[in-house]
């Protein structure tokens, strides 16, 4: 049995909680971020809302595996640090594209969320 408590797994879901709130309840703040200043293609609200489900899902099963099993939750890290690497990458392509200064904050916490789940594992390894 792990004695230690892991940060990562009270600190990403929550982080994912709050957006996907914000996500499904006020989707207009991040659909016009999001949008394409010299084309004429907007993001719709439903796909937005939709991303917000999704965060919150992720957010609940990663809460629910540490809260069943931390040594699931160990096991289960790199993949946990594979879905935050898929997140980070998208923010330089929409950064790219929108210029949204958003991004590249969204883009840098993911990266912190992954040096925290690397950090937790080599941790429990000791």
């Amino acid at each position: 049995m792990l004695k230690s408590n892991f940060f990562s797994a009270t600190l990403v879901p929550a982080f994912y909680l709050m957006i996907g709130v914000v996500f499904i309840f006020a989707p207009e703040i991040p659909s016009a971020d999001l949008k394409i200043e010299y084309e004429k293609i907007k993001i719709s609200l439903l796909f937005t809302q939709e991303i917000g489900v999704f965060f919150i899902i992720f957010s609940i099963l990663l809460r629910q595996i540490y809260n069943t099993s931390k040594e699931v939750y160990l096991l289960m890290n790199n993949t946990f640090k594979f879905v935050l690497l898929l997140a980070a990458i998208v923010c330089p392509y929409l950064y790219y594209h929108t210029k949204a200064s958003q991004l590249l904050v969204i883009f840098g916490i993911n990266i912190c969320f992954i040096v925290l789940l690397q950090y937790e594992k080599l941790q429990a390894k000791k």
